[in-house]
């Protein structure tokens, strides 16, 4: 009696490199996809950082000066960053408090006193991310 055996085909020599290359390539691809995810968390995160620095200086600014801002020189209404040299202008925006006319009478006494906005310059809109504002608005 003669005894038949069926053994299972042998994988081709090849077939263990390729499967190994397909996997490193995959390993590739979900490296360069975190990197580049941890990178735009870390640009997010220094924008962040740098547009607190300047609201915190515009803040100060107006804590201190207020609605002389808007008499003084330019001198004043500047910003300094920890990533530049030089300092960046900002724009103070100056309002009147309201007059309010009842019958023949003028009333001027119910605002407050002139309302002072400090912004960012729109051409420098591409440093900050967009135009950062504070003060009161009307």
């Amino acid at each position: 009696m003669s005894r038949s055996y069926r053994s299972a085909p042998k994988p081709q020599r090849g077939d263990i490199l390729v499967e190994s290359l397909v996997g490193i390539l995959l390993m590739m691809i979900i490296g360069l996809g975190i990197t580049y995810v941890a990178s735009r968390a870390a640009v997010s995160q220094r924008d962040m950082k740098l547009e607190n620095i300047v609201v915190s200086q515009m803040r100060t600014l107006l804590e201190q000066n207020g609605a002389l801002l808007c008499t003084t020189n330019a001198a004043l209404l500047v910003v300094s960053l920890p990533t530049q040299t030089a300092t960046q202008p900002i724009v103070a925006t100056c309002t009147s408090p309201a007059a309010v006319t009842v019958g023949t009478s003028v009333i001027t006494g119910g605002a407050p006193q002139s309302s002072v906005v400090l912004t960012t310059r729109t051409q420098d809109t591409g440093m900050f991310g967009g135009i950062i504002r504070v003060g009161d608005e009307p």
